[in-house]
């Protein structure tokens, strides 16, 4: 009997375990919540990323755009005076970063009935939100007393540099350059045009201009009627 007692009494000594402890348990819940956190954190970084990458793209393409339409105004200079509504006649071709920025002629538009010879009067200038807005005129209206064409072409600007090739082989800022005399239809043959943005991002384009520089007592004349240097109407619009 006490051999038969002493073989049964390791079964009822003998501890059965199921189940996790409670160290187990929170061990486990906090490993879960830091695996959790891990897994947002690098759903978060991508989609950061994802949407930093869309909005760069934009911002190139917005630039890109931008450079075309510039490049093809510039393409398309006309020696062509233009009036002001106030009895005075602005050059073909003029700079003034205290009120305006740039303003020419360019021609190459379509011939209708209201502008007949496709020439018009674009400005390009940054507005009061930091944006480089681009606005044209039919050359028969006035840039002073008529609103304009306006075009935003690029959001967040923070400087334009316009420089012109001048007779001296330098660039200025300023058409026409303050040392030299100028034809009021005299253009620029070569334009420097860098674009600063808000975001330290700085593009240069170098754009051919039009070698069109008349003697200033050559007695050309250049009107919003869209007469040619030569007094013929009509003529090389395209």
């Amino acid at each position: 009997m006490l051999v038969a007692a002493r073989s049964r009494s390791p079964q009822f000594g003998r501890a059965r375990q199921t189940g996790f402890t409670l160290i187990e348990a929170v061990v486990s819940l906090m490993l879960l919540a830091v695996m959790s956190v891990m897994s947002y954190q690098a759903v978060e970084v991508i989609l950061g990323a994802n949407d930093r990458s869309r909005g760069q793209l934009e911002d190139e393409s917005q630039l890109h755009r931008a450079w075309q339409v510039i490049s093809r105004d510039i393409m398309h200079l006309r020696p062509r005076a233009f009036a002001d509504g106030l009895g005075a006649v602005e050059p073909a071709y003029i700079t003034d970063p205290s009120e305006f920025g740039l303003r020419f002629s360019r021609g190459g538009g379509p011939m209708v009935r209201s502008n007949p010879t496709g020439i018009s009067r674009i400005e390009y200038r940054i507005n009061s939100e930091d944006q480089l807005e681009r606005l044209s005129w039919p050359v028969t209206a006035s840039a002073l007393n008529v609103e304009g064409n306006r075009v935003i072409l690029i959001n967040g600007v923070e400087d334009v540099e316009v420089e012109q090739f001048s007779r001296g082989n330098i660039f200025s800022p300023d058409w026409p350059p303050t040392n030299e005399s100028h034809h009021e239809l005299s253009l620029p043959r070569m334009i420097r045009f860098t674009v600063i943005l808000q975001n330290g991002s700085e593009t240069t384009r170098l754009l051919p201009g039009l070698a069109f520089d008349p003697s200033p007592t050559s007695g050309l004349t250049g009107s919003g009627s869209g007469s040619t240097p030569n007094g013929d109407a009509g003529t090389n619009e395209n």
